[in-house]
């Protein structure tokens, strides 16, 4: 044993500790190791232990060398397989590396060379109101959307901060063409019919069926993919003998539920046109509709009697002598949003006013199956309501909510709401006011807005006029007095964007439901026109060049 090359286990054991209590470097630590163990020797602990640190020591230096700080996207990892058209910069040589005392001196940018900056990889942290793209040194738009996320998706988050990449830039790119307009006749065929509402399907046809409830009581389906409203494009459904104030589909398109000035709610069948259902026991127009998100057989309805009614499509019906299928409501919220004071009612706008006891929008809560929030046109207030307390609301002429937001006027007098609508993961609840705000609340705790969207000429004039948020939470549409208004719903400070195109006030919109670049977006005007924007770059250009043109086409403008 005394002549075997291996070093003792004790030399090895009693040696003095390493790390951050015992002050040593690291260098030390190498050092001890390499002392103890003898090269070729494959039996000595001390080797295991050198390889390990050896390891350790490597991924933690490439580690540091792959979260470097790139200059150019050429020098990019990723960038042959994102960018393959940028060409690298050229290297510095050995006397410009000397004169600068061996470090790497600022490249000034020229024409013909692109320097990117990553805030992500050189551990800067970009402001929230900043652009969020990688831009070059004189270009206006973007390098490349692709390249920017995927570098996002690549490193991941900051600080335990998600970064958010705004597409405003594109938003630009939408355009209402002469073949994207929609007009609609009436049913004695002598008059163009005014458009109320408007609402996307789910699944069908690529989620481009757009079902447009009008005047006279009659939803239009309209094919977008199709140019024009030919016959062959457009579908028919005569379903109320009144104006068509809100409609909605069912998650399979087989049906739409419409809700009209005639008192009543009907649910048709889309392949037959027929109505397979009528719900009666409003005595006030219906100004809203909202599904159940998980079932279609239930829905709820807001009207200008002040109520809030729950219907079950399955529950008991009779038969009227037409041979009409007629439900009763399933549940009764009565006087939801009306004065318990009865203080003096609001000033009334100039057109389609509302009375102070107008339930005019309700919304069915994602977050909570049994809850429904509802607003009004009185203190714009929103209201959650529990429809498991059945009995507490049924027999009580003025019900207690389950929560009750704050609201503080902007003005003098208080404004009433006209429209909700509910961001799709169901964390945010949007109410449009008739004080030309769009107000967000957050749908787990009521309280006071999170947030507040507005604009110096958006104005919302009457109670007929609807919010809608696109598929991807990121963007909040609303009509207006005459324009369509989109904000960026995590950038609020930035002015809005203005869909222009039609010529008086605009009620209806709604965003189609597939996500991703190229999403729709119509909007119904009292210019009896149904106008839908698509992003077309390049006949955008073309209108921003001559003049003429755009006079043809709905152009946005910031």
């Amino acid at each position: 044993m005394s002549g075997s090359s291996k070093t003792p286990l004790g030399d090895i054991t009693h040696r003095p500790l390493t790390g951050r209590r015992s002050g040593n470097s690291t260098s030390q630590q190498v050092a001890n190791l390499t002392c103890s163990a003898g090269l070729g020797d494959e039996n000595n602990p001390a080797r295991g232990l050198l390889d390990l640190f050896a390891a350790q020591s490597g991924s933690t230096l490439n580690r540091k060398r792959s979260l470097k700080r790139f200059t150019d996207d050429s020098e990019h990892p990723i960038a042959r397989f994102l960018s393959p058209q940028s060409s690298p910069t050229k290297p510095q040589s050995n006397a410009t590396k000397a004169a600068t005392g061996g470090g790497v001196s600022p490249v000034k940018p020229s024409a013909a060379t692109v320097v990117v900056v990553d805030p992500i990889l050189s551990g800067e942290l970009m402001p929230p109101t900043g652009p969020l793209f990688l831009h070059s040194a004189k270009a206006t738009r973007p390098i490349s959307i692709l390249s920017t996320i995927s570098r996002r998706q690549t490193f991941g988050r900051q600080r335990n901060i998600p970064y958010y990449v705004s597409t405003r830039e594109y938003m630009l790119d939408y355009i209402s063409r002469p073949s994207d307009v929609y007009s609609f006749v009436s049913q004695d065929g002598a008059t163009l019919v005014p458009p109320f509402s408007c609402a996307y399907n789910n699944v069908a046809n690529g989620a481009r069926n757009l079902a447009v409830g009008d005047e006279d009581g009659t939803i239009h389906i309209v094919d977008t993919r199709r140019e024009g409203s030919h016959p062959d494009a457009t579908k028919q459904i005569l379903a109320h003998q009144n104006a068509i104030f809100d409609i909605c589909w069912t998650r399979d398109d087989s049906k739409i539920v419409s809700v009209s000035g005639d008192q009543s709610a009907r649910i048709h069948d889309v392949e037959t046109k027929k109505c397979i259902g009528m719900f009666s026991g409003h005595t006030g127009s219906i100004k809203s509709v909202s599904m159940k998100h998980n079932d279609d057989f239930i829905f709820a309805t807001a009207a200008r009697d002040g109520a809030v009614m729950i219907w079950d499509s399955r529950c008991s019906s009779t038969t009227s002598a037409t041979g009409e299928t007629i439900y009763r409501p399933a549940d009764r919220l009565l006087n939801v949003h009306a004065s318990t004071t009865r203080a003096a009612p609001p000033k009334k706008s100039k057109h389609g006013s509302d009375g102070p006891n107008t339930a005019s929008a309700v919304q069915y809560m994602l977050h909570n199956e049994h809850i429904i929030a509802s607003t009004g046109s009185l203190d714009g207030s929103i209201k959650y309501w529990d429809v498991r307390k059945h009995g507490t609301y049924f027999k009580h002429d003025y019900p207690v909510p389950l929560q009750t937001s704050n609201y503080t006027p902007t003005t003098r007098r208080a404004h009433g709401m006209t429209s909700m609508a509910l961001s799709p993961d169901g964390s945010a609840l949007y109410a449009l006011s008739s004080d030309n705000n769009i107000y967000m609340y957050n749908t787990t705790a009521l309280g006071h807005p999170v947030e507040r969207f507005g604009g110096s000429n958006f104005a919302c004039s009457s109670y007929y006029i609807k919010i809608s948020v696109s598929p991807d939470g990121n963007y909040i549409a609303a009509g207006s007095s005459k324009d369509l208004y989109v904000w960026e719903i995590n950038m609020p400070q930035r002015k809005p964007l203005i869909f222009q195109g039609h010529e008086r006030e605009v009620t209806g919109v709604d965003w189609a439901k597939d996500l991703g670049h190229g999403t729709e977006l119509s909007g119904c005007s009292d210019d009896a026109k149904v106008r839908t924007w698509k992003p077309n770059g390049e006949l955008v250009q073309e209108c921003r060049e001559n003049k003429s043109l755009q006079n043809l086409h709905g152009i946005v403008s910031e």
